[in-house]
């Protein structure tokens, strides 16, 4: 410093040059920096952690296979690997499927023909729900509800709580809509098709 002075170069033009480089580094660094410091939040809190299963307000889901200072690395479903900030994690609204866990619950659509006593519908499902050996009687055990009277038949849903999550290695909707069928077919519970009724004049 004191030779650059006898030089006759002005210090105080590279204090400001030195601000102008240091505010630019700053803003340039503000989203790495809130990434670091998110992820030692992630880290103490514990509320997101390698092994579950997670769903982003932007629409990334997947299960967390890593995370790094920076970033989360989820795996999706098909195999796809999604870099994720750890700043989104703290920002946003993050739903945990798999914390501590807990139970999911899923729903299974289907109608029945508009010629059945659909005051037997409900029993018949129920049961037929409850013999798979994945479905969980607490925190509730399977429910069949009436939807709606739709065009083609009457539109049920049956409900019901597993522990996992229904997609990769599990499949307990497609388990279930096959028990929901065999116990249709049983009973002589018709499954409707689409149909329409044509007036000729």
């Amino acid at each position: 410093l004191l030779l650059m002075n006898i030089m006759g170069i002005n210090l105080s033009t590279l204090a400001v040059l030195g601000g102008a480089i240091g505010v630019g580094l700053g803003f340039g660094l503000q989203k790495i920096a809130s990434n670091f410091i998110s992820g030692v939040i992630l880290l103490l809190e514990g509320q997101a952690t390698v092994g579950d299963y997670v769903e982003l307000d932007g629409g990334e889901a997947g299960t967390i296979v890593k995370m790094t200072a920076r970033a989360t690395i989820l795996e999706s479903f098909d195999g796809r690997w999604i870099v994720v900030p750890n700043e989104d994690f703290i920002t946003t609204r993050v739903v945990n499927y798999s914390d501590q866990g807990s139970a999911n619950r899923f729903e299974a659509p289907f109608s029945v023909s508009y010629d059945t006593d659909i005051n037997k519908v409900p029993d018949i499902v129920e049961a037929a729900v409850a013999r798979h050996e994945r479905v969980l009687s607490e925190p509730y055990p399977p429910d069949c509800e009436l939807r709606a009277f739709g065009d083609s038949g009457v539109e049920f849903a049956v409900e019901f709580w597993v522990n996992g999550l229904d997609d990769g290695p599990n499949k307990f909707t497609s388990d279930v809509l096959f028990l929901i069928w065999n116990a249709l077919q049983e009973h002589g519970i018709e499954i409707p098709y689409p149909q329409r009724v044509l007036h000729h004049k």
